[in-house]
C-alpha cells in the first residue's frame, strides 16, 4: 500500500524521466509557458509505466473478474486500460505465462505517457527541483541505518 509521503523503489528513475520529458519540452519551446510545458511534459512518452508489478497485477486481476474501479483517478484508469488492452494481446501469445509475469513485462515496456495531471508534473518538477525527495531519502536513511544505500 503507497502512503502520502512514501517513497516508491523506482521513485529516482521516475524523477530522471520526468527530467527527461521536461529539459526535452523546454527545449523545444519557443516560448516558456509553464503550464504549457507541463501539459506537453505529462503527454510525452515515458520509459515505463509508472507502476509497481504488484500494484498493476492487483488493478489487472481487479479487470479481469470484471470488478469496478470507482475510486481511480482518471488518469490511472486510463493508464491500466492501457497495461489491460497490451495484457490481452500478451495473453493471447503467451497462454501459459501468469497474469504477474505477462503484467511484469507490459509495465516495464516504454509508455504513451505519464499519465499524470499537467499540475501533478508541475508539483513533481517543483519537488525535484528543490531537493525534496533528497531530503525524503536522507530521512529514510537515518530512520533505518541498516538499509543499503543506493548511491
Amino acid at each position: 500500500m503507497k502512503y502520502f509521503g512514501s517513497i516508491l523503489d523506482f521513485t529516482i528513475e521516475r524523477n530522471n524521466d520526468l527530467l527527461r520529458a521536461f529539459r526535452e519540452q523546454l527545449a523545444l519551446a519557443r516560448y516558456i509557458v509553464m503550464p504549457e510545458i507541463f501539459e506537453l511534459v505529462a503527454e510525452s512518452p515515458a520509459s515505463r509505466f509508472w507502476v509497481s508489478e504488484e500494484r498493476a497485477t492487483i488493478v489487472i486481476s481487479a479487470m479481469i473478474a470484471g470488478k469496478p474501479l470507482p475510486r481511480m483517478r482518471p488518469t490511472k484508469r486510463e493508464m491500466f486500460n492501457e497495461i489491460y488492452t497490451r495484457f490481452l494481446i500478451e495473453r493471447k501469445k503467451f497462454p501459459s505465462k501468469t497474469i504477474y509475469e505477462l503484467v511484469s513485462a507490459i509495465v516495464n515496456q516504454p509508455a504513451p505517457k505519464f499519465y499524470l495531471t499537467p499540475r501533478t508534473v508541475g508539483e513533481l518538477i517543483y519537488r525535484i527541483k528543490n531537493g525534496w525527495y533528497d531530503k525524503q531519502f536522507d530521512r529514510n536513511r537515518e530512520n533505518n541505518p541498516g538499509e543499503r544505500s543506493t548511491e
